[in-house]
């Protein structure tokens, strides 16, 4: 868990709803990417044996060293059609990541809960939660979201059951005094997020943590407020 970030662990999430819910879509991803790595080998590959050509070549004579003068074209020309086919693995790499980020606000939402969950150890040391667990649960609440072929129902429909699922998971964990707490550091993160019909107000959200100690002005409801409790 000390090795991921946010950010880090949303890309992680993103891979693995893609594949459950688009496996083809992942492996052509993951195929594109190798597609890639053996075009930079090869243009590489070519590079080297340019100047191993070039500098094996007598300086006197080189214009006249047909065998070279081929096998120059000839790298030129597996250049170009490597360059090529980088172009057309490019467009298709834009295409399948425009398909895969219809699934990223899945995936911010499982990296939301869990840096969530992981800071419920401020309050009760033993709640501490591996990401292995998390990810247990994660494929649990994508395997009973109702199903869609709508990708806006279907994504939606995700989000409200990881959420759901993941709370159920923690809270029944929680000792009793501390079930509250979780749920409103989950209200307050869904408000933060702009998830709620309520809007965010960063200063009285603060006021709510960090209220001033003294309270500057008389008590206008001494009749039935005591005085310290204003």
């Amino acid at each position: 868990n000390f090795i991921v970030t946010p950010d880090g662990l949303e890309d992680q999430i993103l891979a693995m709803v893609v594949n459950a819910e688009k496996p083809e879509l992942e492996q052509q991803k993951q195929a594109l990417v190798r597609q890639q790595n053996e075009f930079k080998v090869s243009l590489s590959q070519l590079e080297d044996d340019v100047l191993s050509q070039l500098s094996a070549a007598d300086p006197a004579t080189i214009l006249d060293n047909l065998p070279l003068m081929s096998g120059l074209e000839n790298t030129k020309a597996t250049s170009k059609e490597i360059a090529v086919q980088v172009q057309a693995a490019l467009q298709t790499e834009v295409e399948i990541n425009t398909s895969r980020e219809e699934y990223r606000p899945v995936a911010a939402e499982g990296s939301m809960l869990f840096f969530l969950i992981i800071q419920l150890f401020f309050i009760e040391h033993m709640y501490q939660y591996s990401l292995d667990s998390f990810v247990t649960f994660l494929y649990k609440a994508m395997d009973r979201a109702p199903w869609s072929d709508v990708i806006t129902e279907r994504t939606a429909s995700l989000i409200s059951t990881i959420r759901i699922v993941v709370f159920r998971w923690v809270n029944r964990g929680l000792f009793e005094e501390h079930k509250l707490i979780f749920s409103a550091m989950l209200a307050f993160k869904l408000l933060q997020l702009g998830f709620l019909a309520e809007e965010y107000n960063p200063s009285h959200f603060n006021y709510l943590l960090r209220a001033p100690s003294v309270i500057i002005g008389d008590n206008p409801l001494a009749d039935w407020l005591p005085g310290k409790n204003w």
